[in-house]
């Protein structure tokens, strides 16, 4: 049987083309999943939504989580959310970008319609 830190030591191995790190260093690795029975479920985390290397670095995890001993499948997905952000960094790599120490609050964005009632609601507070 695989354990989810030996995935984890193949997702090491496993450098972004374009940022030169591995995925662990680099926050991508949200969740690791090892069965029993040889399967294998790992999400990763893109840093933007259309990471140019997300093809690659899919094919790369599949390879190296395939070649451990014992996994039978691998899968490897890609997950939308959370979002990822610099505070998902090992330490090392944060420290030269003077990360705050604590992650600010996810920012959502207002939809349309959402803004247009807020408005709505703000002018009938101001009449009454």
């Amino acid at each position: 049987m695989t354990t989810p830190t030996a995935v984890e030591l193949a997702l090491a191995s496993v450098i972004d083309p374009l940022l030169g790190r591995n995925l662990v260093e680099l926050g991508l690795v949200q969740e690791i999943q090892a069965g029993d029975d040889g399967r294998v479920l790992v999400r990763l985390l893109l840093p933007t939504p259309h990471w140019p290397a997300a093809a690659a670095l899919n094919a790369q995890a599949r390879a190296m989580i395939a070649a451990l001993p014992g996994v039978a499948t691998a899968d490897v997905q890609w997950a939308a959310q959370p979002a990822w952000t610099p505070h998902r960094l090992a330490p090392s790599l944060q420290a030269p970008l003077n990360l705050a120490a604590d992650e600010p609050t996810a920012f959502t964005p207002q939809g349309r319609g959402q803004r247009l009632l807020q408005r709505l609601l703000g002018r009938q507070e101001k009449n009454r």
